[in-house]
């Protein structure tokens, strides 16, 4: 990076100074996402494993029955999302994701992810990457796909392919639906009449809640010819027992 470059960065911010998604610290210079001690935390989140391989979570690339039985045989995680009132460090990066489309949460996540997918991926770069697609009414309200921001980034990342496979058929959050319900306002359609016969593709998403936007995603994917489909996601809110 040049000195002008440099400058220009720093210069934005002092300008407007950046602050911790999660207990709201003026963030130093280069420090993305999370401060020192929000970091910790996030750090103490990742330390889990994985209740069927029993390694920490972020190293192991186990599905679960629902996502296997709809092509997602593999599926790479950071940690586990805990459900809490807490204002806990690995939530709020999701949510920041998800709502404020701030540059250093998103190449923070993508670093973090592509940790994982590097260690459980072989030549990530060979693969075609895509996400689960965002419903329609929140793209609007918040100006951004975050899933397909990370995909992107991701994809920059390994200096493989993106490809915006889907769109999303949703007309409530998942979060408000429930068993059947859930599962036919995750549907997705193809955005485009596209070939993927013999590719290997990496399904990118936030969180993974039951699977079925993932599940969704994956079988529409499968239609197109896809060989292999590989899950990636920031987080896993199942139990995998």
């Amino acid at each position: 990076m040049s000195r002008a470059s440099v400058f220009f960065e720093r210069l934005l911010h002092l300008l407007s100074v950046p602050r911790c998604v999660s207990c709201g610290e003026p963030l130093d210079f280069h420090v993305q996402g999370l401060c020192p001690v929000c970091r910790i935390s996030y750090e103490n989140t990742k330390d889990r494993n994985c209740s069927r391989c029993s390694q920490v979570l972020y190293r192991c690339d186990c599905s679960n029955n629902f996502l296997s039985s709809h092509c997602v045989k593999r599926l790479v995680k950071l940690y586990r999302y805990i459900n809490s009132d807490e204002n806990l460090a690995a939530n709020s990066l999701i949510y920041s994701l998800k709502k404020d489309n701030r540059r250093d949460v998103l190449n923070f996540l993508t670093e973090e992810l592509a940790g994982t997918i590097s260690s459980s991926v072989g030549c990530p770069q060979k693969y075609l990457f895509t996400n689960v697609p965002r419903r329609r009414r929140a793209i609007v309200e918040y100006g951004i796909d975050h899933s397909g921001e990370l995909a992107r980034a991701l994809a920059k990342h390994f200096g493989a392919e993106y490809k915006e496979l889907l769109v999303s058929k949703a007309t409530l959050p998942q979060k408000a639906m429930h068993g059947t319900d859930r599962l036919k306002n995750a549907e997705v359609s193809p955005k485009r009449d596209l070939d993927l016969t013999g590719r290997r593709v990496i399904l990118v998403d936030d969180i993974v809640t039951t699977g079925a936007s993932m599940a969704a995603s994956a079988m529409s994917i499968r239609g197109m010819g896809a060989k292999e489909i590989i899950g990636a996601t920031i987080a896993v809110a199942y139990k995998d027992n």
